[in-house]
């Protein structure tokens, strides 16, 4: 199994800094570099045209694209112009959770139903199709991409939501399976990914599985776990009030985190990471000195997981660069020992 690493890159980079990442990414050995998406920060398809330039090799995709502020006809044809700038290395990943929705007024309303939708517009629209569509949620009239596209334009779908795993298996081209970082966890949502494929009349090596953590790596375990519960109380918040994915991994959330949860702020979300127990670390990051996340890592790959993304948490007030060089010249070494 020949392992592959993604970056995700954060959304208050300046554009600058986000260039250079970029360039350090790929000089380092990632193989895909993700480019953040958070609403009213700096736009995702800017900064994944900016991703494609800054690279010759890497593929680079969004993450993630929603349905929910541009129709699934705009997303293609914005993924298909990076797409054809990149030379082909453009990867579009959807999602429906998120935060920011509220602040211009958009409902996040039947995430299933806008997937498998915005799906199916988007996929005939790659293969070439004019495409009318009449769905529950969107509809398309005569829609056609006026300029060549990649027809096989990979698709994916990330998710933590138990039911949109199994959507996952049935249309997707690949799956990033997010947050779960323990083989319990991964392993509950491969199962729910084979359902769905197999209801489909697929198996899983018709998917390209991906799995996504939060990541610290430094000299200090308690540093580097310290480092990732900000956006632990973030994604928390995120995905409320689904909290499946909670209980799949044998944890409640403590009251006075559930509350912040509740208020839908993103900023009080951020400043709540003392409240993230340790139980909460272990199960949705991978964060320690590189021997301890090695360890954590390669018990996820053992499971047949090819592909990683991680999201870097330096401690505060510190840059990210570390975390992206320890990951892959002291932690991956270690893990493809590992795994033989």
């Amino acid at each position: 199994m020949q392992l592959r690493t993604g970056v995700g890159m954060w959304f208050f980079e300046t554009m600058p800094r986000f260039v250079d990442l970029c360039r350090q990414a790929e000089a380092l050995g990632y193989d895909q570099i993700w480019c953040a998406n958070h609403k009213l920060h700096r736009d995702l398809y800017v900064t994944l045209t900016a991703a494609a330039m800054a690279t010759r090799k890497t593929q680079v995709g969004t993450f993630i694209a929603d349905l929910y502020s541009l129709h699934p006809a705009l997303v293609a044809a914005a993924a298909a112009t990076a797409d054809e700038l990149s030379g082909g290395r453009v990867i579009l990943l959807l999602g429906t959770g998120g935060a920011n929705f509220k602040e211009v007024a958009l409902e996040r309303s039947r995430p299933l139903r806008t997937m498998e939708e915005g799906i199916e517009i988007i996929r005939r629209l790659f293969q070439g199709e004019t495409v009318t569509f009449r769905g529950q949620v969107f509809s398309t009239h005569e829609a056609r991409l006026q300029f060549p596209v990649r027809r096989d334009l990979p698709i994916w779908v990330a998710t933590r939501g138990d039911r949109m795993y199994e959507l996952a298996g049935r249309v997707a081209d690949g799956v990033m399976i997010a947050t779960y970082a323990t083989p319990p966890g991964v392993r509950h949502a491969l199962g729910l990914i084979e359902r769905g494929a197999r209801a489909a009349g697929r198996t899983m090596k018709d998917l390209t599985l991906l799995t996504r953590v939060d990541v610290s790596v430094g000299s200090s375990s308690k540093e580097a776990r310290d480092a990732v519960k900000p956006m632990i109380a973030m994604f928390l918040m995120g995905s409320y009030p689904d909290q499946q994915f909670i209980r799949h991994s044998g944890l409640q959330v403590p009251d006075e985190l559930l509350e912040v949860m509740k208020a839908k702020n993103e900023a009080l979300s951020l400043a709540s990471g003392h409240l993230v127990p340790e139980e909460f670390v272990d199960a949705f990051a991978w964060a320690g000195t590189p021997d301890e996340v090695a360890r954590q890592v390669a018990a996820v790959v053992s499971l047949g997981i090819p592909n990683i993304c991680i999201m870097p948490h330096p401690p505060r007030g510190q840059p990210v660069e570390p975390i992206m060089r320890s990951f892959m010249e002291d932690v991956m070494p270690r893990v493809r020992r590992l795994v033989g």
